[in-house]
């Protein structure tokens, strides 16, 4: 049976689905991932606050702990979560941090130790592609799943394969709001 590991690159997604105004049923989504597949893990990548950094009774406080709750969520959901600290320009700008290397890194060394026969990456960022052809090398395939307006054509024709979530999003949607 194939073995398939799936890699969500949080932000990206993020961005797709608030596009779109609608909010997504990550179990679903894996589900559909998957397909008729052996999951092998799946990992979500994400950038948090420093929690020493925020004064509680803000508005950074009560959006850092809706985030420890999603991602406490889509952890119970079979995701495996992986974060970095977000950090902070001299503007005062939050900002994400490590996560493409993160996960290149990831899906590399997983596909060197035979991990997987498939990586399914779920993103748009055009620099995933030098990650992409590497991992073809080792004799993997890739798939790309992410919605058109964050999707990268680079990345898609890199990829073995290009899902338009946009086109299946039935499958997966929680509703629209």
């Amino acid at each position: 049976m194939e073995r398939v590991v799936v890699f969500v690159d949080g932000s990206n997604l993020f961005y797709g689905i608030r596009l779109l105004k609608i909010r997504l049923d990550y179990g679903k989504l894996l589900s559909f991932l998957k397909g008729t597949r052996q999951l092998v893990r799946a990992y979500f990548y994400t950038s948090i606050p420093d929690e020493s950094t925020l004064k509680k009774n803000t508005p950074e406080w009560e959006s850092y702990q809706r985030q420890r709750k999603f991602l406490e969520e889509i952890s119970n959901l079979g995701y495996k979560v992986k974060t970095s600290l977000l950090r902070r320009r001299p503007s005062g700008e939050l900002k994400e941090k490590e996560i493409d290397i993160m996960l290149a890194t990831d899906m590399l060394s997983l596909a060197y130790l035979n991990a997987y026969d498939t990586a399914v990456l779920v993103s748009g960022d055009s620099d995933f592609r030098y990650t992409v052809e590497e991992v073809q090398k080792l004799g993997k395939k890739v798939e790309n799943a992410t919605f058109l307006k964050t999707s990268s054509p680079i990345l898609r024709r890199a990829c073995d394969k290009f899902i338009p979530l946009d086109e299946y999003t039935e499958r997966f949607i929680l509703k629209k709001i």
